[in-house]
């Protein structure tokens, strides 16, 4: 802890001497200048969409570009130099130039572009799209310099851009989790990155922003509070917001398998209506599985704290083509609504409704390594037959509104309700070092949860005389309930005194939560480019947990299980002085903060035994944030610093036993305190529209004192847990206590480029990680240490609509180390490969499409090192107007390979886990393409004038 306040200190001193030296320049700032102008088509005299408008030097050299919206419009921000040529452009049409100076208007006025008459024989004319453009931390990439197959959806345009990949299902940018994606600047059906990229067609886009969004408070007062969501935002084509579109599909097949559902979208300018469905046995979903709490089973392995790698999960895909990327069996059934419109001049309304029903049965076998000292493992294996009903309902709405010049709030209010059934059946078996068997276990769980969360955010901001003074607040609160009534029959042997234990129990959960976080800031300008900011917040964390679990005897009649029940209530309250100084000058921003935080961990049990335990916690929570970025070159960097607290959940707090698997016991550790995080965070991003090059990469460190690790007790004789509950040899429980030694490195670069030639895009991604987890194990300190070593290439096609494919390939080496057995080697590789072919032959017509991938697995447990090839196929033709109609045959998994292989990594064992996933069938389906658009009325509102050239601060 004193080395970091000495290096922030140290910082600070530094950065603070930037306003005196940066005062030398001031005289020579210049406003940012935005050039406007109308581009028109000589030969019908309409205005001309998708023209290209480009700023260059004297000498060609390309700075800056765009195109046309749908009324021919466009908006650039100028280069700050004293000349620069303006360039409009479009094929088959005379190219226009003009030289404009710093004395001449922004307002370009109208360029009329004529059709290109001469008479050259024939001429093969190539113009290349810029791919986008850097602004600060937003990199905007245009959708017209990427070349999707007919009928293509957002998903698919968006995983061709550089930087932007698919990670076990989870789409990742620049190397980070994405975790939003918007509809020009709104929310579409929540914050379910999922949703608008399975349901918005590709040709509607006109460019993909990727972005690092800032927190409500940080936008309306414009100090940066350091809270940053990755975040996409989707730029719809001005002549696809008025007008309805969509589609419509249904499948039958081999086995019968099915799959139906749709989207239909209601745009009329700012107000806009979409509704989706879909129902399937196919594992088809398009949302997230943040609606899916419970669906997969629960493993046996690690506790917090874990490391995920590998993983047989295959992803994406276009028209339900590629599709069963989920472990498991699922049925869907889903239908959602979502409602965005301006009311008027200043409030802008955003609202969705979804509800989904996912039935999922899956089959799993397990193989773990668990570490008892430095001579000593048990080997435990289990095979798991778990299915889940799950029924979810989730409603969300967004209000912004500026109430005159000086109010503003921002009201998201969200609330959802759950209903969930499992069903395990668990046969396992922990073996010695020798092979011999231990113990053995058959066990059969049933378990109904309901639960619900209501939340709510209002964030308001006042605006004082004087510019830049604001006052803020920050009113966050949530409620939520989890009921949880749970059946368990269980069976365990002893073979070294061949004893069976039998269980029969029935056991009552109740968690009731409330918490709540209010916030107050005021900005206080110092100077023309500096601001200072104050505040306080106060937030409380109160649950209430009540656990009741009753064993029924011999004379078949319920007895409460004192060591299995539990009465707790956990309070965690806050209080923060907040600090904090902004600077801004010639594309240089830095942000300093300085926080106090008083914290109280306020436990008390009723039950089986009376106690309270209390702990003060006092920090000092510094963090900067230091940017640059050059508008002229398109590079930019970050660093940025972070520190915050991480209090104990009420279940690490609980002291009840949680005995689901009798051979892997859990117990909470009222006497928990929080864990204290350092985070260090550099990127460099550099994209040259020239040449279309971009170049993106980042460190990230972070450190935990106090981590909150587990301590595993493995028993090798019987053993008497609580004076209650009786553990038999090769069983083990786990509890969390507080660690230190917890760090983690990740690093990750890309590198796109174009092969013009050959209409070719080359992109390279390259991760480097190392992951310590401390942990206790028979009360012996164990180090687990993971490094992680990746590289992965990607060739993909930007020649038409009508031939695209891609080449990939992604190699991952894990090298383990664990202190208690150094010479135990688990290191790993994992290899994806895919192969990707579509071809339409007559220009969208006939097609056929093929998806190959191969899993490669090595170093894996025994029965788990394999080579599993996934192959996809399709074929089909289109009809009606516009290739509108589409009939396909697909056949998924045509070698009937597929199957799920992953790895878990705690620091107590090592668990390889086979899930069975969807195998081969076929099938016959229809889709139907509604598409029915308005020409674009004019419209001056601000709303349409935030252009994605113009400078848009989300």
């Amino acid at each position: 802890m004193k080395n970091y306040s000495v290096f922030f200190l140290l910082v600070f001193s530094l950065l603070a001497a930037q306003p005196v030296l940066a005062q030398r320049n001031q005289s020579g700032d210049r406003p940012e200048r935005k050039l406007t102008g109308i581009v028109m088509d000589g030969t019908i005299n309409k205005p001309m969409v998708g023209a290209n408008v480009q700023i260059k030097t004297l000498a060609d050299s390309l700075l800056r570009g765009t195109v046309t919206d749908g009324q021919g419009k466009f908006e650039l921000v100028r280069p700050d130099i004293p000349q620069v040529k303006i360039e409009i452009t479009f094929i088959g049409y005379q190219k226009i130039s003009k030289v404009h100076s710093f004395r001449d208007p922004n307002d370009l006025g109208t360029f009329v572009l004529q059709e290109d008459t001469k008479e050259l024989g024939e001429v093969l004319i190539e113009g290349q799209v810029p791919v986008g453009e850097q602004r600060g931390d937003t990199t905007s990439f245009n959708a017209n310099a990427f070349k999707t197959m007919e009928n293509a959806q957002a998903e698919d345009l968006i995983r061709k851009m550089p930087g932007i990949t698919m990670q076990g299902g989870q789409l990742q940018a620049q190397g980070e989790a994405v975790q939003r994606v918007l509809v020009d600047g709104r929310e579409f059906f929540g914050s379910d990155p999922s949703i608008a990229l399975r349901n918005l067609p590709a040709d509607a886009i006109e460019r993909v922003e990727v972005l690092d969004q800032r927190s409500d408070q940080s936008r309306l007062t414009g100090f940066d509070d350091g809270n940053y969501t990755k975040t996409i935002n989707i730029i719809l084509r001005e002549d696809r917001k008025n007008g309805q579109f969509g589609r419509v599909y249904a499948g039958y097949g081999t086995d019968d398998r099915y799959s139906a559902g749709g989207s239909l979208n209601f745009f009329s300018g700012d107000r806009r209506f979409s509704i989706l469905g879909l129902t399937n046995n196919v594992n088809q979903q398009n949302f997230s599985s943040q609606d899916l709490a419970g669906v997969t089973a629960n493993s046996s392995g690690g506790g917090r704290g874990g490391f995920r790698g590998g993983g047989g999960r295959w992803g994406g895909g276009n028209n339900n083509f590629f599709v069963g990327n989920d472990i498991g069996i699922i049925q869907t059934n889903a239908i959602g609504l979502n409602y965005s419109d301006k009311w008027g001049k200043k409030v802008n309304v955003t609202g969705s409704y979804f509800f989904n029903n996912t039935n999922n049965t899956l089959q799993q076998i397990t193989n773990e390594e668990r570490i008892i000292s430095e001579t000593q493992s048990q080997f435990y294996q289990e095979n798991l037959i778990n299915s889940v009903d799950n029924y979810n309902h989730r409603a969300n709405a967004r209000i912004e509104a500026d109430l005159n010049e000086k109010n503003s709030i921002i009201i998201t209010p969200s609330l959802s309700f759950q209903n969930n059934k499992t069903f395990s059946d668990r046969d396992a078996l922990t073996l010695g070092n020798e092979g011999d068997s231990l113990s053995a276990l058959r066990s059969i769980s049933d378990a109904e949860t309901k639960a619900f969360n209501v939340s709510n955010n209002i964030t308001y901001r006042y605006k004082f005389d004087k510019p830049r003074r604001t006052l803020s607040t920050d009113i966050s609160t949530t409620w939520n309930n989890r009921d949880q009534l749970s059946d368990l029959t269980a069976a365990s042997r002893d073979y070294n005194r061949n004893l069976l234990d039998t269980t029969i129990q029935r056991t009552d959960a109740l968690n009731d939560g409330f918490n709540y976080r209010v916030n107050v800031t005021l900005t206080e300008p110092l100077g023309e480019k500096a601001m200072g900011t104050f505040g306080y917040q106060v937030a409380n964390n109160k649950t209430m947990a009540d656990q009741k679990t009753r064993v029924f005897n011999e004379e078949n009649l319920p007895v409460l299980d004192t060591a299995l029940s539990n009465e707790f209530n956990n309070k965690f309250i806050t209080q923060r002085l907040r600090s904090g100084y902004a600077y801004n000058n010639n594309g240089y921003s830095i942000n300093l903060n300085l926080d106090y935080q008083f914290a109280r961990l306020d436990n008390e049990a009723f039950f089986p035994t009376e106690g309270v335990f209390k702990r003060d916690f006092n920090n000092i929570l510094p963090s900067a944030n230091i940017n640059f970025r050059n508008r002229e070159t398109g590079f930019s960097w970050r660093i940025r610093y972070r520190t915050d607290t991480d209090e104990p959940s009420v279940s690490e707090l609980q002291n009840v036993i949680n005995n689901q698997n009798p051979l892997n016991l859990r117990v909470g550790n009222p006497s928990l305190g929080q864990s204290y995080n350092h985070n260090i965070f550099a990127n460099i991003a550099k994209v040259n529209l020239e040449k279309s090059k971009t170049f993106f990469t980042f460190i990230n460190y972070s450190a935990t004192s106090n981590f909150i690790g587990n301590s595993t007790f493995v028993a090798t004789q019987d053993t008497l847990i609580n004076g209650e509950v009786l553990l038999r040899p090769g069983g083990q429980i786990s509890q969390p206590v507080n660690l230190d030694g917890n760090w983690r490195v990740r690093a990750f670069a890309t590198y796109g480029m174009p092969i013009p030639k050959l209409k070719l895009q080359f992109n390279t991604n390259t991760r480097l990680g190392f992951n310590r987890t401390p942990g206790l194990i028979n009360g012996e300190k164990n180090i687990n240490d993971n490094i992680d070593i990746s590289q992965g290439i990607t060739i993909s096609s930007n020649i038409s609509k009508n031939v695209d494919f891609s080449v990939s390939t992604t190699g991952t080496y894990t090298i383990v180390n664990s202190s208690l057995q150094a010479n135990l080697d688990q290191n790993y590789y994992i290899q994806e490969s895919n192969i990707r072919l579509y071809f339409s032959p007559n220009n969208g017509k006939l097609f056929v499409g093929n998806n190959i991938n191969n899993m490669l697995y090595s170093g894996l447990s025994e029965g788990f090192d394999q080579s599993v090839w996934l192959w996809n196929i399709e074929g089909g033709f289109r009809f009606a107007k516009n290739n509108k109609a589409e009939l396909k045959v697909v056949i998924f998994d045509l070698l009937n390979q597929n199957n799920s292989i992953s790895r878990t990594i705690s620091d107590v064992a090592i668990t390889d886990v086979f899930t069975n996933v969807l195998t081969r069938y076929g099938m016959l389906t229809f889709t139907y393409i509604i598409g029915n658009f308005k020409e674009p009325e004019p419209d001056d509102s601000p709303w349409r004038r935030m252009r994605p050239g113009g400078g848009r601060t989300w």
